[in-house]
């Protein structure tokens, strides 16, 4: 496992991220600063960035530095955002930061920026046809893409930054957001592919100002999870807080829950954007994505290494999580004992394919409890997959998985704690968390000892007993013995008695 550091050298703040990443291709952040500053400020009037604004910046680089050197870091990849290239002393501001602290900044192209949204996108979220929507301080990016091509794109030199400033002379919090309103659509009008896009296409928020309003919209609503990334924000969800945000003054603003480090006039123009996009633009839901430029940026750095495409997002951030957070078992081994299991036992569990995922992710972190002890570590995993960064799925899905990994002891399945989650979750969901419960907790037992000795199963149904008969190639008289245990528990949820030969 090596390290590497990503800066990010923007117009309102630098982001310092330090990743984790293996020669096959895994990456995860492990730690995260951002630091604000105006680097841009008053460049309108000379076209200059403002020596104190270079000394600033170079002040909290060099922190960073030393970060990096007392942690023997010496992997780093830095970008400059595109409007730094618009200044005109920008070759001498990278050239003072790289005689000052050794670091180099390239500055990203537009191309660039849509390089890695798009790659981010297909790299985090099960949408084939999709566009793509970066707000940023002082432009947005608008992308769209079908599979691996990327069709259209282009870039409004407005954004939530700039835009709030463009109006900050208009008092009325309510007048100045139609104002933003009828600006951004004027743009917006300039691009006449955004009003030709098929209904079938999705629609992804990149960004702070969507991941605040996902904020606002699941607290509106009082959404039972506190996942950002694929969130969906609905048209009707996003309506209400357009209009809570227009009767609110810059001093109740900034009291809103969750969105503190936002400035308020930013965070209005900014969903002012997003109100553009839905009146003219947008004909589903909001994809919220948590994965923007950096990670797209990672992703063509680290996988180039790797020398393999991504073909399935689900599947690599299950392995990146286990190559992270290793259990001690080789996880296939339990997934593939758990798929011969379900389909050993459809005739049971009655269970369309559509659970497969939620199988996968469960059987894939059934033993991810123990990350934090070992006591009752089902129940722990319920918390562990809520809280990791699974991609390529729904939040149901999610859900569903940790109900099922916490449900392989039975005991804790709770009516208490699924009605929680009633407005997504429902009757039938319980049942199939149930026996999915149980054929993961069979699973995990056929492979206790980690030595794949259970090859193969086949299964027998004779009245009120089932029969699974074993291929082994190693002694399994442990692994059958330990998930013959799980006999009580299979004839509550099957209504059928338990033997394994």
């Amino acid at each position: 496992m090596e390290k590497l550091v990503v800066i990010e050298l923007g117009v309102s703040e630098i982001t310092f991220s330090k990743l984790n990443f293996t020669p096959n291709g895994y990456f995860a952040v492990e730690q995260q600063i951002k630091e604000p500053v105006r680097l841009t400020q008053d460049l309108a009037r000379d076209g200059y960035i403002k020596s104190a604004r270079i000394d600033e910046t170079i002040s909290i680089l060099k922190i960073f530095r030393k970060i990096m050197d007392s942690q023997g870091i010496s992997k780093c990849l830095c970008y400059a955002d595109p409007v730094i290239a618009t200044a005109r002393n920008q070759i001498a501001f990278l050239d003072e930061i790289y005689k000052t602290v050794s670091l180099h900044f390239r500055l990203l192209t537009f191309d660039e920026q849509v390089d890695a949204l798009h790659l981010a996108s297909l790299h985090s979220l099960p949408i084939v046809k999709g566009v793509i929507c970066q707000i940023c301080d002082d432009s947005v990016q608008l992308v769209q893409y079908n599979r691996r091509m990327v069709i259209n794109k282009c870039n409004i030199p407005f954004g939530a930054l700039n835009l709030a400033e463009k109006f900050a002379d208009v008092a009325d919090v309510s007048q100045k957001m139609d104002k933003m309103v009828d600006f951004v659509t004027s743009l917006l009008r300039q691009e006449k592919w955004l009003f030709d896009i098929d209904e079938e296409v999705e629609f992804v928020g990149l960004g702070k100002i969507f991941e605040a309003t996902g904020v606002l919209c699941r607290k509106s609503t009082h959404y039972p999870l506190d996942i950002a990334h694929n969130y969906e924000i609905s048209d009707t969800n996003f309506k209400s807080i357009y209009s809570l945000i227009k009767t609110l003054d810059i001093d109740k603003a900034k009291k809103l829950k969750g969105i503190s480090t936002l400035r308020a006039d930013v965070l209005a123009s900014g969903i002012a954007i997003i109100k553009a996009l839905f009146n003219n633009v947008i004909k589903s839901n909001i994809r919220v994505s948590t994965c923007g430029e950096m990670y797209g940026l990672v992703a063509r750095s680290v996988l180039a290494q790797a020398e393999k495409p991504m073909v399935d997002i689900l599947g690599y951030s299950l392995s990146a999580i286990n190559e992270f957070y290793p259990s001690g078992q080789d996880m296939n081994n339990i997934y593939d004992l758990a798929i011969i299991l379900y389909k050993q036992l459809k005739v049971l569990h009655r269970l369309n394919r559509n659970y497969v995922k939620m199988l996968r992710i469960a059987a894939s972190m059934c033993l991810s409890g123990k990350r934090i002890s070992f006591e009752n570590y089902e129940k722990n995993g319920f918390n562990v997959i809520l809280g990791s960064n699974i991609y390529g799925v729904a939040h149901r899905e999610i859900l569903m998985a940790a109900f099922v990994v916490a449900s392989q002891n039975i005991d804790n399945f709770s009516l208490s704690d699924w009605v929680k989650y009633k407005d997504i979750l429902d009757e039938e969901d319980a049942s199939a968390v149930k026996k999915l419960g149980i054929i993961v907790k069979l699973a995990t037992l056929l492979n206790i000892t980690g030595a794949n000795a259970v090859k193969d199963i086949s299964c027998d149904i004779l009245g009120d007993t089932v029969i699974l008969k074993t291929n082994v190639e190693k002694d399994a008289r442990l692994e059958i013995s330990q998930a013959m245990t799980m006999a009580t528990d299979f004839r509550k949820i099957f209504g059928k008695n338990l033997q394994i030969l």
